[in-house]
């Protein structure tokens, strides 16, 4: 493993990559590890080292870090599994601002997400479970997350969407393996009534998804999102 480097969050040394029997209660980070050159993977580790533990993928939005769309709910994420949350391929900048951003296809996010997990499970071998696989994203990272989750049946079971108004059917759900889903949307935004009718028409037909309200907010995080996380996360889980 290289050298771990500060993030837009506070990061410490990595903890010990061996995989241990014993339950072995660790620092979880946020850890940032390249895995493309010029580019970074944003990891959250599990406290415990006991066994393989289940994937959880993170695409950010437009102009949006990892340190913001996975750095707001790492304690929900590490009580689950593994957090993996890739740069996207472009910056924003130029600027104070110069935040990573996406401008390539769904299909390449997809490649560019695989490299991510295989650089984390690099890092941490024989510790981490694409079994039950959950994917998540912001803005447009959750409109990605539908799309990829469509284009490789049965690589991601679980969905959590926030912030994106994506369209949804059980047909297409069903043909992509997908078993569950959570939709988040901030109380003042534009995207909660169309997440609203998603939720509404899939639930009477009898798919297991659930809208997560965060309150007082527009686009973007609410104060409690480590708990909305935990509780959307034990939603989809719950249909595993």
């Amino acid at each position: 493993m290289r050298e771990i480097v500060e993030f837009s969050l506070e990061a410490g040394s990595p903890p010990p990559a061996e995989a241990s029997d014993e339950p072995v209660p660790r620092d979880i980070g946020p850890y940032e590890l390249p895995f493309l050159p010029n580019r970074s993977v944003y990891v959250v580790v599990p406290a415990s080292t006991s066994s393989p533990q289940r994937l959880i993928a993170n695409l950010h939005g437009l102009c949006n870090p990892p340190g913001y769309a996975c750095g707001y709910w790492t304690r929900a994420a590490s009580e689950v599994g593994f957090l993996v949350c890739p740069e996207g391929n472009a910056r924003c900048g130029p600027g104070a601002y110069n935040a990573p951003t996406w401008t390539e296809s769904f299909e390449a996010m997809s490649e560019d997400l695989e490299r991510a997990v295989e650089a984390t499970e690099g890092a941490y071998p024989g510790q981490i479970s694409r079994e039950g696989a959950v994917l998540t994203g912001f803005s447009r990272g959750g409109y990605a997350a539908a799309a990829l989750a469509a284009a490789h049946p049965g690589r991601w079971p679980f969905l959590v969407l926030v912030e994106a108004d994506v369209t949804l059917t059980v047909p297409l759900l069903r043909q992509a393996g997908v078993r569950s889903v959570a939709m988040l949307a901030g109380e003042w935004g534009s995207q909660l009534a169309g997440e609203k009718m998603t939720c509404d028409s899939l639930a009477k037909q009898g798919f297991p998804i659930r809208l997560f309200v965060m309150p007082k907010v527009g686009h973007s995080y609410s104060a409690d999102i480590d708990e909305q996380m935990r509780q959307a996360l034990a939603f989809v889980l719950a249909h595993e």
